[in-house]
């Protein structure tokens, strides 16, 4: 029984433990971050496989290839304070106010994935994502999991295009509604997004998605351009804060 009732607040021990030692500024961690050695290893090992990407050195196949071999790309979305224990996470105090409750309080954060699988992604709920909905025509609108606070380009091949920078590097993210990722080269569209009304199911829908009901403080919708179809698609986003 006293182990019991030991366990949580070992728990919590740990986790703040965990927090405050990933402070440290190891190499490869982003400035003011919590952030493991390890973590910054790995990310320092994607960054030099990113430079390579963007010089050409390396071709689609090759990076693509890396990812799945070791620890994935990162994506950006939320945490609970015991995420922190995971491996290859890098966290952040949220500047949203209501993400700052006591409580059920959240930190903005990037994890290395190699995929964005729904089914997966639910055997860590510690973690949050960021899921937009997409409505095709004569289609029922779906979720997809995308990165926080971004929107992306265009579609191809069944897949959102997210045009993404890290320390000055650029890259194309495919996300397809499975959640495979894959890294391509820049690319461009004849036809920009454009902002629209959201049709009312599409938030109804969207808003029994969120984590909590004032996780989100709003939504938008935007038309995006399907390279294949060559029509655009309706797509809702929501935002916290920034």
């Amino acid at each position: 029984m006293k182990m019991k009732l030991l366990l949580p607040l070992f728990f919590f021990i740990s986790t703040v433990h965990a927090l405050e030692y990933s402070k440290i500024d190891f190499e490869g961690c982003p400035e003011n971050s919590y952030c493991k050695k390890e973590t910054g290893a790995n990310r320092k090992k994607w960054l030099d496989q990113l430079k390579e990407f963007s010089k050409g050195r390396i071709n689609e196949l090759k990076i693509n290839a890396f990812i799945q071999s070791e620890f994935g790309v990162p994506v950006s979305g939320w945490a609970m304070e015991e995420a922190s224990l995971l491996p290859n996470i890098l966290m952040w105090d949220s500047p949203c106010k209501q993400h700052k409750n006591p409580a059920s309080k959240y930190y903005i954060m990037e994890v290395f994935r190699k995929n964005l699988n729904a089914n997966e992604l639910k055997e860590i709920p510690t973690l949050i994502f960021s899921r937009a909905l997409l409505k095709e025509n004569g289609k029922e609108p779906y979720p997809i999991v995308v990165p926080r606070g971004d929107a992306p380009l265009f579609m191809r091949d069944g897949s959102l295009y997210f045009l993404r920078e890290e320390e000055g590097m650029f890259y194309g993210l495919l996300i397809d509604k499975e959640g495979r990722i894959k890294i391509v080269k820049n690319e461009t569209s004849p036809n920009n997004p454009k902002e629209v009304t959201c049709p009312r199911e599409m938030v109804t829908q969207f808003l029994r998605m969120a984590p909590s009901p004032n996780f989100y403080t709003g939504q938008f919708c935007k038309e995006i351009w399907d390279k294949n179809d060559k029509a655009y698609k309706t797509l809702l986003l929501g935002w916290s804060c920034n």
